[in-house]
């Protein structure tokens, strides 16, 4: 019978929880590779009461605890569980807010822009458009030509305009 109480109890309590859905969340964090930093992105979905109201708490709870994990640790099953471990307590203690459950839908990597790697794009890009001007026949090398055809006796040659 006690059973069935608090089946009946927990069922009550879940029907309040609503749903909150983060879904393409951005942020920057440290890679240990290097020490540099990271672009991931994460779609996330909370269980619990009161979130809609207190969106904008979720969200600064998640920019802070994200941030305070290295994107290493971020990829396992066990640095994904202490995430959601650590977001929930966080939430409590700061907001007062009671996440039920967090879900990760969509966790990726966002490739980076490296400046370096751009401006050599672009340097590369300059110097072969400047050789091909170079090598590119120009109004007057062509006037050059017609000059040296006719100097040299080839009447049938057109004459420029």
């Amino acid at each position: 019978m006690k059973k069935i109480l608090l089946l009946i109890l927990i069922l009550c309590i879940s029907a309040y929880a609503e749903l909150y859905k983060v879904p393409d969340f951005e942020s920057d964090i440290f890679s240990k590779d290097g020490n540099k930093l990271k672009k991931i992105e994460m779609s996330l979905i909370f269980e619990g009461q009161d979130l809609k109201q207190n969106d904008y708490k979720l969200l600064d709870a998640l920019n802070i605890v994200v941030s305070s994990f290295y994107l290493e640790d971020l990829f396992t099953s066990q640095g994904k569980e202490r995430f959601k471990t650590l977001l929930k307590q966080y939430v409590a203690k700061k907001y007062m807010l009671d996440i039920d459950f967090i879900y990760i839908i969509k966790f990726n990597i966002k490739q980076s822009v490296d400046i370096d790697t751009i401006v050599r794009d672009l340097e590369t890009k300059i110097r072969e458009k400047n050789y091909l001007k170079s090598t590119k026949p120009q109004k007057n090398d062509y006037k050059e030509a017609l000059k040296l055809e006719t100097s040299s006796g080839n009447k049938n040659f057109p004459k420029t305009p």
